[in-house]
């Protein structure tokens, strides 16, 4: 079996087996009165202490194991209302938008089906097309997985509670990643895919705290020894009931109702890392479809040049330079710019400076101007305020933030690098107390799991002292959620309860 054969060959991640672990979160004390939750859990005035690891990520091979590719696909399907097709004809028409068309299937998107000045294009801007991933349209990653190299293998679940929108309209994200299994041998062929379900709020008139079952949840693993009672209890959470939410893995939680399928890219030919993001469809004609998206927080790099040929660049950087405030903001996780729109790019590429924005402003001109006339707090650059939009980039985030004149925030910021182009990788492995597991990336570890645990800490000491119930919601209206918001922050509107909606 390929796995197995991995498991043995690869060598443990250094950053992951040597440098300590982020220690369990700093004990977050809830307030003084004495108030029972309706269903256990926490109570008002416990310690709430999380083990980041089992609360937040799990990439134990153990855990992993209910997590196949085919169970995942054939559920989305299973729960979508549109006429039947297999899992392996969903995947194949979803890859071949990499093919020119006709492709492989004909009726699927391709990706030469807009053209802007006769170039294949998302949105308003080109992109490259065909791409070395087309070939994955003629595959079938289903049929006899543990010796295929075109099948996938789950490398770690994610607890995004933090992504929670403060008006209660969905209860975060919670994803799964897998890799395509020829990427524990052949570091040329390589493909990544996020499944990042948004999941439904189980009592929405509650609002956010309709969602405290589900933090509650993940909480409560911290607590849990046993890593067979831990794998237990989150494939439930996934694939049948999510703390009355329903199951994660829900077509309507991909696409219709929220939540997206983003993909990592790096496969045999002339090729550079990519990356992509898809939505579920449930109607696209005959059947469903997996359909290509453009990218949140990502716009087109060739629109910070000074003399950017595209239409519409004059008023791109007018709208950059009034992200100045939001770019300011003091802290690694919580700079920010409001949504993009026709400004986004249908592709992130991590490889090569065409997406490194600092450089394609050049070191001089009026907009890079216009950005220091525009910062407020002392010290700050413009070469600061761009990289920090960088950051919020996939291929930022990725990979060109990791080092150089990019990892400069100013202020102070801290920042730490991916893997190499991923946050989780297939090609190698480190030793936890659960057994084998897969590594995480220093960002990950050290920048964006304590951040997310003081969230959920935060949100669960609040709760707990003053939990919303249908009376007092009768009584009284939905419980106020301004008191979530973070230091720095006036408004609840497009804030999450980590702060402002990234891309991450």
């Amino acid at each position: 079996m390929l796995l197995t054969a991995a498991v043995a060959a690869a060598g443990c991640d250094p950053s992951d087996s040597l440098d300590p672990e982020p220690g369990p979160s700093p004990k977050s004390p809830g307030p003084a009165p004495l108030a029972a939750p309706d269903k256990g859990g926490q109570l008002c005035g416990d310690d709430i202490e999380l083990d980041l690891r089992r609360s937040l990520v799990l990439s134990e091979f153990t855990v992993m194991e209910p997590f196949t590719f085919t169970r995942v696909m054939t559920q989305i399907l299973s729960t979508s209302p549109a006429p039947a097709v297999t899992p392996t004809v969903l995947y194949q028409r979803w890859w071949d938008f990499f093919n020119e068309k006709p492709g492989v299937h004909p009726d699927a998107f391709h990706c030469d089906d807009e053209l802007v000045d006769g170039s294949p294009a998302m949105g308003a801007f080109p992109h490259a097309c065909p791409r070395p991933e087309g070939r994955l349209a003629d595959t079938d990653p289903f049929d006899d997985p543990a010796n295929n190299p075109d099948a996938y293998i789950a490398l770690g679940v994610f607890n995004r509670f933090d992504l929670a929108p403060l008006d209660g309209s969905n209860c975060g994200e919670y994803r799964i990643v897998f890799a395509k299994q020829s990427g524990l041998f052949d570091p040329n062929d390589r493909n990544l895919i996020i499944f990042e379900a948004t999941l439904p709020n189980p009592n929405p008139s509650c609002g956010i705290e309709g969602c405290r079952p589900i933090a509650q949840f993940w909480a409560d693993l911290s607590q849990i020894d046993d890593i067979t009672e831990i794998r237990d209890r989150v494939e439930d959470f996934y694939f049948v009931d999510a703390a009355g939410a329903g199951p994660v893995v829900h077509a309507d939680n991909y696409g219709p109702k929220g939540g997206q399928i983003r993909t990592n890219m790096f496969m045999n030919g002339p090729n550079a890392w990519q990356l992509r993001q898809f939505e579920f469809v449930h109607d696209c004609g005959d059947s469903a479809c997996i359909k290509p998206t453009l990218l949140k927080d990502n716009p087109f790099p060739e629109l910070f040049q000074d003399d950017s040929p595209w239409p519409g660049a004059e008023a791109f950087q007018e709208w950059f330079v009034r992200q100045v405030p939001n770019l300011e903001k003091a802290g690694s996780n919580l700079f920010f710019t409001t949504d993009v729109g026709t400004f986004a790019s249908g592709a992130s590429n991590s490889e090569g400076e065409f997406d490194n924005y600092r450089i394609q402003s050049g070191f001089s001109g009026s907009f890079r101007q216009k950005i220091e006339d525009a910062i407020t707090v002392p010290g700050l650059t413009a070469d600061n305020i761009i990289n920090r939009a960088l950051a919020l980039s996939c291929a930022g985030c990725h990979e060109h933030n990791n080092f150089g004149e990019n990892l400069d925030f100013g202020d102070g910021l801290p920042w730490e690098p991916s893997l190499g182009f991923v946050h989780i990788s297939e090609e190698f492995t480190a030793e936890g107390p659960f057994g084998t597991r897969f590594p995480l990336s220093d960002a990950v570890r050290f920048v964006f799991l304590p951040h997310r645990g003081e969230v959920l800490q935060n949100f669960l000491s609040e709760t707990a002292c003053e939990p919303c119930t249908e009376k007092g919601v009768k009584q009284f209206g939905p419980p106020d959620p301004s008191k979530f918001l973070l230091d720095g922050f006036d408004s609840v509107d497009g804030m999450t309860i980590g702060g402002p909606r990234s891309g991450h």
